[in-house]
C-alpha cells in the first residue's frame, strides 16, 4: 500500500518541483498536497487529479492535525514572511508527535525545509525558522533539516526577459556588490526527495544546500547573462522602493501593517551590507553530480524556452 507523504506550501516554489519528483512514483506514494489559497486548492486539483489536496490553516490545530492524519513522511515548507511562522511550525509539530502516539501509527519522519543560517537573527524570517528548529530537536520525532539559502531562481526569469535586448540593464533588488551562495531549486527539490525516499539514513541531520560557492550578486547576474551571449548593465534599485515591491508581491498590498513589512524590510537590509555564504559540497555529495551554476540554469531555461516554441 503507497505511504501517505505530505507536503505544505504545497503550490510554491519548492514544492513545484519537488512533486514531479514523487507523483509518477504512485504504486510508492500517495502525495497529500496543502495550500492556503482556494485559488491554490483549485490548481492543483487539476494538476495533480490521483493526489488529495487540502485547504489548511496551519494557526487552527485541527486543521494541523488533519494535515498529518495517517501520514509516514511531513515535508514541512514554512509560510515565510508571516509574524505567526513560528507558531504555524509548532503547531504542524505538535500534530506530528500527536500523530506519531496513535495506536499503528505509520508517522516516521518529519522533514523541515529551513533556511541556512537560522542563527541570523538580524532577519525575521530566518530567527523565525530558528524557533521552528529548536522545538522540532527537542521533539520525539525523527527529523531532518533541510536548508536553503537565497535561491538564484527567484530572478532568473526576469533576466532571462533581457535575452533579446540589445543593451540590456537589470534593475537589482539589492547591493550587487555583496556575495551570495545561491541556491538552486532544481538541486533543493531532488535532494528534498532523495530525503523523503532514502528516509531513515537522513534521520537527525542538518543538509545545507547551496549550490554554488560565494559569488557577487553581479557576477550571477554575468553568468545569466553570459547564457545568451549577453553583458547586462546592473543598475540597484532604491531600498524603499523595493520594500514595497517585495511588500506588493508577497502580501499583495504596498501598505500593509508594519509587522508584515518588516519581515522583508529587514531581510533587504541585511542584503545589502551582509551576504549570505555557504558551501556547495553537501549538495553535490548528497546529488552524487555537480551543483547547478547560475549559467547552466539560465541554458536549461533557454533551451525549454526555444523546444516550447518550436
Amino acid at each position: 500500500m503507497p505511504e501517505l507523504i505530505v507536503l505544505t506550501c504545497a503550490s510554491g516554489k519548492q514544492c513545484s518541483q519537488i512533486i514531479p519528483l514523487l507523483y509518477p512514483q504512485s504504486s510508492l506514494f500517495k502525495l497529500r498536497l496543502v495550500v492556503h489559497s482556494p485559488s491554490s486548492l483549485a490548481r492543483l486539483q487539476e494538476q495533480y487529479p490521483e493526489a488529495e489536496v487540502l485547504q489548511a490553516n496551519l494557526d487552527d490545530p485541527h486543521d494541523c492535525a488533519k494535515i498529518t492524519d495517517g501520514a509516514s513522511v511531513l515535508y514541512y515548507v514554512s509560510p515565510t514572511f508571516q509574524p505567526h511562522e513560528t507558531q504555524f511550525g509548532i503547531n504542524v509539530i505538535d500534530a506530528a508527535v500527536e500523530e506519531s502516539k496513535k495506536p499503528g501509527s505509520k508517522f516516521a519522519h518529519f522533514i523541515f525545509s529551513s533556511v541556512i543560517h537560522t542563527h541570523l537573527r538580524k532577519m525575521l524570517n530566518h530567527d523565525r525558522k530558528r524557533y521552528i528548529e529548536e522545538y522540532l530537536c527537542e521533539s520525539p520525532l525523527s527529523w531532518t533539516v533541510m536548508q536553503p539559502s537565497h535561491f538564484m531562481d527567484n530572478t532568473i526569469g526576469r533576466l532571462l526577459k533581457l535575452k533579446d535586448s540589445p543593451e540590456p540593464v537589470f534593475v537589482a533588488a539589492q547591493n550587487p556588490d555583496i556575495a551570495f551562495s545561491f541556491s538552486c531549486v532544481r538541486d533543493f527539490a531532488e535532494a528534498s526527495a532523495l530525503v523523503i525516499k532514502e528516509r531513515s539514513k537522513h534521520f537527525f541531520a542538518t543538509y545545507q544546500l547551496v549550490s554554488t560557492w560565494p559569488i557577487k550578486y553581479s557576477e550571477y547576474i554575468q553568468a545569466v547573462g553570459s547564457a545568451f551571449g549577453k553583458t547586462i548593465k546592473v543598475k540597484w534599485a532604491p531600498y524603499e522602493e523595493v520594500v514595497d515591491m517585495y511588500a506588493k508581491f508577497i502580501f499583495g498590498d504596498v501598505n500593509v501593517d508594519l509587522p508584515l513589512k518588516e519581515g522583508p524590510a529587514r531581510m533587504l537590509l541585511y542584503y545589502n551590507g551582509r551576504g549570505l555564504l555557504g558551501n556547495p559540497r553537501v549538495t553535490e555529495w548528497l546529488l552524487n553530480r555537480p551543483a547547478t551554476s547560475p549559467a547552466e540554469l539560465a541554458r536549461m531555461l533557454v533551451d525549454a524556452s526555444e523546444k516550447q516554441a518550436q
